[in-house]
């Protein structure tokens, strides 16, 4: 077969390529050169002709495609500038109408949209003699007053769903207003009123910031004495509120449900569709009644399987379990806002799994997103054992028994489920040696330790990974050993009430004991965790995209990171990028920190080493030298005492939520302070989530609906989560 490097010296007659091999080839080689030639040009033209579609054209032909389009660049966040320019002759084709504005500010921000037009929503009078007849999607309780009797009109009242007549607002609608409701998620938060919503101009654009993450197979966790004919869906026996699980099944020149969107599920929408299934099936034989509902079943936002059987949607019942009340024989009562479910007198079963979706800001911590970048892969290590329940290996204890039967190698663990995994765990690592236990993708197993997780190595350069792990307990590291957290939570207060509160907030989730001259050297990476307890003689301590937090005491606050309890003995050497540090830090250098929220003071013993830049510092803090910090450079220039005291107490940096069980957990919420949302170096948000870009996502949808809101129109951008 001919090279292809040799294409024109095959289309010569043969009778020349016979003489040409008796002259010594010199015309091959002659035409080898021209042949060369002809490759560069043939693949510049081919080049060329890519260049003339969006799919194929090297990134720096993109901007001039998106220019003969008119299609102005904006920042990268979540998605290509390649898919931006694609989608452009798509949205001009539906310009100006609702679901193409709704697409258009779910792709632009990647999150949940729905646009609503206000002028919809507006009541009149009507004339006897020239009544209005209403479109189709206009519903009739727009018309005159409120229908007090529709329970389900009423819950949806002042939100995105919300069908009932308004009168007019000519006032201008403020960025990020709040939905005011009764006990739903949007509620927890503060409330702002709804100015300038209605009006005959007006488009709003609710907008869910958070994201919803599915679980599958979880145990399901029992709840605490007297209250044991109830459980809890989340693992850690707290209250959390079932977020919907958006159907893929959705209509792109449609406008967006409720079954679309990533948002916690309302009761009420539950309860009607448990009703409805049940007034629908239960006419039906067994064998004929459905196992899915519109919420409820395979492939919905969420299941149960009770003793390995599934529960049919019949079955279950809406109620309202603050108290823990039973439901009648035969009925399962569930409580989605809470994420709890209770059994009838003699019904209670021995196991329970669950499928379902929590809501929370990011993929950080223990949990079932992507995180395919981080882990080992098994064939990478020079030994690997899998664990899970009901396999040959279905402990943790078991696997490192192996694990040191074969001499202790460089090796890997993996848990292959999302089970509960517990007991006293104990890692001695040899000389040079490591070891990577990690969960599997899309797994989020439970660690329940009953002491501390102890990792001891006597020399140093021994390595422990753990990646995945959801840890209720503490961590102890004892003599020299490397420790490296990688998406893991170590549950801030170990564990959690039935409430959601702390349960021990005077423990340390990572600490060290009081043996010899141990110096570990800790790396933190996209963890929450509880308080730090290292000595100054550790090594270094490393927390990148990470959430550490530290509770009072009667009263008396306890540092996030330091040697001890009272916080009088400094920490080692740390480095704190991209963090969320909810607690005082006390260390011996601070070596860089870069786009930290600190929300207590932060003293540091060496000042003159080290670099604090880009973040929030509270005031008392002592630190090396500082740039663009706040609130040092809103007060540059304020000499008024009184002037100043009032910027530093707008600048104090407020949360959605402090308390871990909740979904919108050190969030920044949206009416904090602009110089904290837009503080860092790139102009994202200081703290953990900077990594979102949150204040490019709105800077890029304001930027789009220049150019796609029909003209006259406002736009109001209404922040749900």
């Amino acid at each position: 077969m001919m090279d292809r490097a040799e294409r024109l010296y095959a289309l010569l007659p043969a009778v020349y390529r016979i003489r040409d091999e008796e002259e010594g080839s010199p015309l091959r080689a002659l035409l080898a050169v021209m042949e060369e030639e002809h490759l560069r040009i043939e693949g510049d033209i081919q080049a060329l002709y890519d260049g003339w579609f969006v799919e194929t054209a090297p990134e720096w032909v993109l901007p001039y495609i998106g220019d003969l389009v008119g299609n102005r660049l904006l920042a990268e966040v979540t998605h290509s500038r390649r898919t931006d320019v694609a989608r452009t002759l798509g949205y001009r084709r539906r310009k100006g109408t609702l679901p193409m504005l709704e697409a258009l500010a779910r792709d632009v921000t990647g999150w949940g949209a729905r646009a609503v037009a206000f002028m919809e929503l507006l009541g009149w009078s009507q004339n006897l003699n020239h009544p209005r007849p209403l479109a189709p999607s206009i519903p009739v309780e727009s018309v005159g007053t409120v229908h007090i009797r529709n329970r389900d009109l009423l819950d949806r009242l002042g939100g995105a769903w919300d069908g009932t007549a308004h009168t007019v607002d000519v006032r201008t609608a403020p960025g990020g207003a709040w939905r005011p409701g009764s006990r739903s998620l949007e509620s927890r938060s503060r409330a702002r009123p709804q100015e300038g919503w209605y009006g005959p101009r007006k488009v709003g654009f609710f907008l869910w910031r958070l994201g919803a993450f599915p679980l599958e197979a979880m145990p399901a966790r029992r709840a605490d004495p007297p209250n044991q004919h109830g459980w809890h869906f989340s693992p850690l026996g707290a209250p959390v509120p079932l977020f919907v699980r958006p159907r893929p099944d959705r209509d792109p020149t449609q406008r967006a449900e409720e079954i679309h969107l990533p948002a916690p599920i309302r009761p009420l929408a539950f309860h009607g569709d448990v009703e409805e299934h049940r007034a629908r099936v239960l006419p039906l034989p067994p064998e004929e009644r459905p196992l899915s509902s519109r919420w409820y079943g395979p492939g919905r936002s969420f299941q149960m399987r009770v003793d390995g059987v599934p529960v049919p949607p019949h079955r279950l019942l809406c109620k309202d379990l603050g108290g823990w009340a039973r439901p009648p024989a035969g009925r399962i009562a569930v409580d989605v806002d809470r994420g709890r479910f209770t059994f009838a007198e003699g019904e209670e079963p021995e196991e329970v799994q669950v499928d379902f979706a929590y809501g929370f800001s990011a993929g950080m911590g223990g949990g079932p997103y992507d995180r395919r970048a981080t882990l080992v892969p098994p064939g990478s290590t020079a030994w690997f054992q899998s664990v899970a329940k009901g396999s040959e290996v279905e402990t943790l204890q078991q696997a490192l028994e192996v694990w040191e039967e074969r001499g202790r190698p460089h090796g890997l663990i993996q848990i292959d489920d999302s089970g509960i995994y517990g007991g006293n765990v104990e890692v001695d690592l040899p000389p040079g040696g490591s070891l990577v236990i990690q969960a599997a993708q899309g797994r989020m197993p439970s660690v329940r330790l009953v002491g501390d997780f102890r990792v001891a190595a006597p020399e140093a350069g021994a390595r422990l990974v753990l990646n995945g792990l959801l840890v209720e307990g503490a961590l102890s590291l004892g003599g020299n050993p490397t420790l490296e957290l990688v998406h893991c939570t170590l549950v801030p207060g170990r564990m959690l009430t039935d409430d959601g509160a702390p349960w021990f907030v005077d423990r340390d989730s990572l600490v060290v004991p009081d043996e010899g001259d141990p110096t570990p050297q800790v790396t933190i990476s996209s963890s929450i965790v509880g308080p730090i307890r290292l000595p100054a003689t550790a090594r270094e301590l490393v927390i990148r995209d990470s959430i550490v937090q530290a509770f009072p005491v009667g009263g008396v606050p306890r540092p996030a990171i330091a040697a001890t309890d009272a916080g009088d003995e400094p920490g080692p050497a740390t480095i704190l990028e991209r963090s969320t540090i909810l607690a005082s830090v006390h260390v011996r250098e601070l070596t860089l920190a870069s786009q930290v929220i600190f929300t207590e003071p932060v003293v540091t013993e060496r000042t003159q080493a080290g670099c604090v830049r880009f973040s929030y510092l509270p005031p008392g803090s002592r630190t090396p030298r500082r740039f663009h910090c706040q609130p040092d450079r809103a007060l540059e220039g304020i000499g008024d005492p009184a002037e100043a005291e009032r910027i530093r107490a707008r600048l104090v940096p407020t949360f959605t939520s402090l308390r871990y069980s909740h979904p919108g957990y050190a969030q920044l919420r949206h009416d904090a302070a602009l110089e904290i949302r837009t503080g860092g170096e790139d102009g994202a948000e200081m703290g953990a989530f900077r990594e979102l870009m949150q204040p490019q996502r709105e800077a890029n949808l304001r930027t789009r609906l220049e150019e796609y809101l029909p003209f006259g129109l406002e736009a109001a951008l209404i922040y749900v989560t």
